[in-house]
Formats: structure tokens, sequence, C-alpha cells
């Protein structure tokens, strides 16, 4: 390791920074950013004046004099990017005064150097390869920034401003490493990273003035939505509130690359229920939540598609807030817009389709029918889920409310994944569609847009001898 990482603080001293090409525009907007007190030597009084005017923070004062004739012990470090011979002029100069240099693009000039920086407030990651490959750098950070939650270092400063307070209240050996461990990894530091700020001080208040006397504390529960199937849709908070699992309880359409997503160590637990066969009740499955919960674990309640859309995660939210248990909810891709988008098929389309309606056959009540008729105007794009065991008696509830049997209608089946199927033709052709869709998750579209999908166009096409496509 020839460059040790440090941070420094730029509001103790001035930095110079030689140059006015791109380069030293790029480390100018940098040090600015960071709160530093800029002595800028540009020889381009056109460039600087278009810095001034430009809405930038920190304080900045440019000189046109040669920089070879700059002191420069006044600062606390140096920025060289002229790009040519007075590079290496400013490098020797700053080394005879003992400032810190950087000379951009050029490490072996250079006594310090910039890494590739992740900025989230008061957490702030710092990438380094020596130098010697920047490119490497900045794809290492683009992976840290897709893992960490975006409200880090809000969870930072919400911690620094109780600090003291939490080290006064455990004098006499208490430990406050592992206080700090419960607020970071227990439900206060779940408030936060999703934004609940009233919810995480009065807990952590709580937590300070009752010291060792509260009970332990309970863990959180993140009900997330696991989109449609495809791993590659699951949003960065998803990811993270999987890798930070204990244990995970999903359903029958949550994919198995999706599971892999989870933290190696997270305990899995299949609470969906198969085809055919009897599975777990959503009481069960709210009380075993909240259990495990109740042990102090982070635990995901992984979903297909979005909870709040027929995944009966508003149900789960309603037991568990009842129960006391900190919940924090993960929106997800639905299936109807992660399906339709894959076999381009836009759901709405001006002029044309102007309403789009999610509708479910299936109810808790076996009795219950849909009342077909608010479905009728042929401008409505409509979403059937759960339709594909009932694509019949979808068909006939359609056409006797009046809806056109020659609609334009589609089935997608097993959307986003590697055996996806798009199906298409009629609203009277949806039986026979669903019959040949096969096992597996699938929707119901029926609409005008439906005619503007992969598979219509491909059908359209001279030669074309059946309206279907695999996906």
């Amino acid at each position: 390791m020839r460059f040790l990482p440090v941070f420094l603080d730029l509001t103790e001293g001035v930095v110079g920074l030689v140059g006015a090409g791109p380069a030293a525009l790029n480390k100018l907007r940098l040090l600015r950013s960071a709160g530093a007190r800029v002595r800028w030597y540009s020889k381009d009084a056109g460039v600087a004046e278009q810095v001034l005017t430009a809405a930038l923070s920190g304080p900045l004062e440019i000189c046109f004099a040669d920089p070879r004739q700059a002191d420069f012990t006044d600062c606390i470090a140096v920025v060289s990017a002229a790009g040519d011979a007075l590079d290496d002029d400013i490098a020797a100069l700053a080394r005879s005064r003992h400032v810190p240099v950087n000379v951009v693009d050029r490490p072996e000039l250079s006594t310090f150097i910039f890494p590739a920086i992740v900025d989230r407030g008061d957490v702030v990651v710092a990438i380094a390869t020596g130098g010697t490959s920047p490119v490497l750098a900045r794809r290492l950070r683009e992976r840290i920034e897709a893992l960490l939650p975006a409200r880090i270092g809000d969870l930072a400063a919400l911690m620094g401003r109780f600090r003291v307070r939490a080290a006064q209240a455990r004098r006499g050996g208490r430990s406050l490493r592992r206080f700090w461990e419960r607020v970071v990894d227990g439900p206060i530091g779940a408030a936060a990273l999703a934004g609940r700020w009233r919810d995480a001080e009065r807990a952590l208040t709580r937590a300070i003035e009752h010291g060792d006397d509260t009970p332990a504390p309970s863990g959180a529960v993140f009900i997330v939505g696991a989109g449609p199937g495809a791993a590659d849709l699951l949003t960065l908070r998803a990811l993270q509130a999987l890798q930070g699992a204990d244990i995970v309880f999903y359903d029958e359409l949550v994919t198995a690359e999706i599971l892999d997503r989870a933290r190696r160590e997270a305990e899995l637990v299949f609470v969906g229920k198969r085809s055919g066969r009897p599975g777990i009740g959503q009481d069960a499955i709210n009380e075993r939540l909240a259990e495990a919960a109740r042990r102090g674990l982070n635990v995901v309640r992984l979903k297909g598609g979005d909870p709040f859309i027929f995944g009966r995660g508003g149900e789960e939210l309603e037991y568990l807030r009842n129960a006391g248990i900190a919940v924090v909810v993960v929106p997800g891709v639905t299936a109807a817009l992660g399906c339709a988008a894959e076999a381009g098929l836009p759901l709405s389309f001006r002029n044309e389709a102007t309403q789009v309606a999610f509708v479910t056959a299936h109810h808790a009540d076996a009795e219950a029918e849909t009342d077909w008729s608010k479905f009728t105007d042929p401008k409505t794009t409509l979403v059937v889920y759960m339709g594909v065991g009932k694509a019949a008696a979808v068909r006939d509830g359609l056409v006797a409310a009046g809806r056109d049997a020659n609609m334009p209608a589609a089935v997608l089946a097993r959307g986003t994944r590697s055996d996806s199927l798009c199906l298409i033709g009629r609203l009277d052709d949806i039986p026979a569609l669903a019959a040949q869709a096969g096992e597996g998750p699938g929707l119901l579209v029926i609409g005008p847009t439906v005619a503007r999908s992969d598979a219509w166009r491909a059908a359209a096409e001279p030669g074309a001898a059946r309206r279907e496509l695999a996906a």
C-alpha cells in the first residue's frame, strides 16, 4: 500500500489549484463541493469568468500570476492539472515547501491522490487503486453505491447528534459499542433508513434514557416486493433488505435467482401455496413474522410483484403494526408493468387507451363475483391477475357486460422469466390461449394496445401462421 487513506479537513486552510482545462475544472468543482477555500491559478480569464458566474459553493480566489512564483506555505494541499511541463515545476515547488501535492494523472509526481468517492453525507467511502487504474476504481464505486442505502449518511448524522448523550448515559462499564450496534442493526436503524425520522429519534431517546433496563429490542420486518421474476428487476432497496436479512419468508412466485441475492447466512422459509396442495394460512404467516421479529431478527417477507398489488401486504402491515413490530415496506415492480414491458405491450396509449384497470379474478369468498360492467369502456386496458385458471369466466363476464368479443387480448405467462410466453388473440380466444400457456403465474390483458405488442406485430408479418410469440 503506497498511499494511506486519510480524510483531509479542507476548511483548515487554502488549497492551491493550477490549470484551466477540463481536468482542472473537475477538481475545482470537487474541492468547492467539499467546502475548500481554493486559490485558483488560471491562465484563461474567460474560463475564470464563467466559473465566477456559475452557482458553485465554496470560497474562491483567482490568481493570474505565474504559479511558479507562488509560496504555497499557507496551503494545506496543491493540485496541479496544467497538462504540460508546468505540472513538473509545481510538483517540485510544492515538495520543496513540504506541501502535499497531486498532479492529475501523474501519480509519480504526486504525494497524494484523489480516490473515487461514494458520498452519502456523513458517510463517505473512498476507493483507490494507487493511481494505476481510475476506471477500475470508478467501477468499484458504482457497485458500492448500489449496496449502500441512500439514507445511510442521515443515519450517521442522527447517531452523531446523540453521541454525547449516549456516552454520558452509559458510564460505568456498560458497552457503548454494543449499544450502537443494536441501534444500527435493529428497528431504530430500520426506521431511519426508511425515512421515519421521528420514530427513529423517539426510539433512540428512549433507548438512551432507559439503558439496559429496557427489554431486548425486537427486530424489524421488511415487506419486500420481488418483482415479476427476473432478479435484475429487484430495486436497490429490496437488494439491501435481502442482504441484511436474518430470515426470509418467501412465496411460490419468488424465483431461485432472487433468493440467491439474500445474505448467505439467512434462513429461507417457504410460506407459499403450491397449486393443488394445502398451504400455510395468512394468519399463521402473520404470527411467524411477528415471532421472528420478537427474537430480534431482521425479517424479510418476500412477495412476488409488489406487496400492495393483490399481494396481501396491507394485511401483514396492519397486523405487525398492531403487534408493535417495526415494519418497512419496500415496493416492487408489479407484474402488470414488468410483464407488459417485456412483451412490448403499452398499457396506455394517447387517444387509444386512456385508462388502466388492475383486477383480480380470485376472491377470498369463493361465491363472490366480479362486477365486469365496470370494465367495458373500449379505451380501458384491463389487466386481470390470477385469471389464467378462470379465463372462460373472465371472458363470459366481460362479453355479457358488453365488452367487444373481438377486442385484442393476451395471456402473459411467466413474464420476465427465461420461459416467458406472450400469447395473443381476441377476447373470445382467451380460454384457449390460457390453456396453451402452461403452468406458472400469468396475467390476462384485454384492450386495444395489445395490438401494439411485439407478438401482435410479429404475427402481422407476411408468412406468420399464428399469433403467438415466446417473449
